[in-house]
């Protein structure tokens, strides 16, 4: 089995095809090369061979409206720009030419499937459950799941936010990259150069992926002020989180809680101000506050974070509901 790669989708369908594309010329190149690696090792390596694409994209840009299709997109012979077939600008759907390159260029040697996932782009609630879903599906924290690989380069800052996002949260994507394209090369499907060296020297960067914990210090101080709906004096809750949470509080200092903690909680948190627009030195939860506890508390979170436990939620449901968006080649 091979990787299957996530990739958040604009309207530049060269983002997506591009990097894979490359992967499979190097790992053809290595094969004929002789320079064999184990079968267990190598798909996780190269990011070959291609097992799936899964792209989020609006239900404007899958519909192709106008402002919404893909850019003039050439299938072009790789490592040139010879066109082999063009898709003329705003007449095709992203999804559509990335359908035809998967046919055309990836399915020869490995079946390749495509799903097209529809998501409000600039919805970052949206977003986050849809990616999300989709993560949990295939990277199935309740068994052996698939080896996945993230592409941050096409898509709007949002929708990549939210799909970095439950990167760091799930520990399930094993891979972050993204391309950088020359000016007017960005309508080229292929690699305009044979030289894979150079393409990723000049085109190709990976991102740094370390592990992360959800801060239990947060989620404390986010259900304690939740359960008194009160403002509260700083130093009064402070002593009241030491009492209540001594593993975790006990050694910090009052001076170090205000500043690191209750000043990074941004809209989570409110500050009394008095008649002269100073603050009081109190706080209490905002309607933020208790809409971040909301997704807290959701079971997809939940089974996110807790890699490794028994699923909160229908794994197998999510499956099945991915299953819908997959696309006839």
């Amino acid at each position: 089995m091979g990787i299957i790669h996530l990739a958040p989708t604009g309207r530049s369908p060269g983002a997506v095809t591009a990097p894979l594309a490359h992967l499979e010329h190097v790992f053809a190149e290595q094969q004929d090369n002789g320079q064999r690696l184990e079968k267990s090792v190598l798909p996780r390596r190269l990011g070959y061979p291609v097992e799936a694409i899964v792209l989020f994209v609006s239900d404007p840009m899958r519909r192709a409206y106008k402002g919404h299709a893909a850019y003039e997109t050439i299938y072009n012979k790789y490592g040139s720009r010879e066109a082999i077939h063009v898709y003329p600008k705003e007449r095709h759907s992203v999804n559509d030419i990335v359908a035809d390159f998967v046919e055309k260029a990836l399915r020869d040697a490995h079946k390749t499937t495509l799903y097209v996932r529809q998501v409000n782009v600039n919805d970052f609630n949206d977003c986050f459950r849809v990616i999300a879903e989709t993560v949990l599906a295939l990277g199935r924290p309740d068994d052996l799941g698939k080896t996945l690989w993230a592409n941050l380069t096409g898509g709007t800052n949002i929708l990549n936010a939210a799909l970095l996002e439950v990167t760091f949260l799930s520990g399930l994507i094993s891979n972050l990259y993204y391309i950088f394209t020359d000016g007017d090369d960005r309508k080229y499907l292929q690699p305009v150069t044979t030289d894979y060296r150079r393409f990723v020297d000049n085109h190709w960067r990976d991102v740094p992926l370390v592990k992360t914990n959800f801060d239990e210090r947060y989620r404390h101080l986010l259900f304690f002020l939740a359960a008194e709906d009160k403002w509260w004096e700083t130093a009064q809750l402070f002593y009241a989180l030491q009492s209540q949470f001594p593993e975790a509080f006990q050694l910090m200092q009052l001076e170090l809680f205000q500043k690191q903690w209750l000043r990074k909680m941004g809209r989570d948190l409110d500050w009394e101000l008095a008649e002269n627009n100073q603050e009081t030195g109190r706080v209490r939860l905002t309607e933020a506050g208790y809409q971040t506890i909301g997704r807290l508390e959701g079971n997809l979170f939940q089974t996110l974070v807790q890699r490794g436990d028994a699923p909160l939620i229908d794994i197998q449901a999510l499956r099945d509901k991915l299953d819908t968006d997959k696309i006839d080649l």
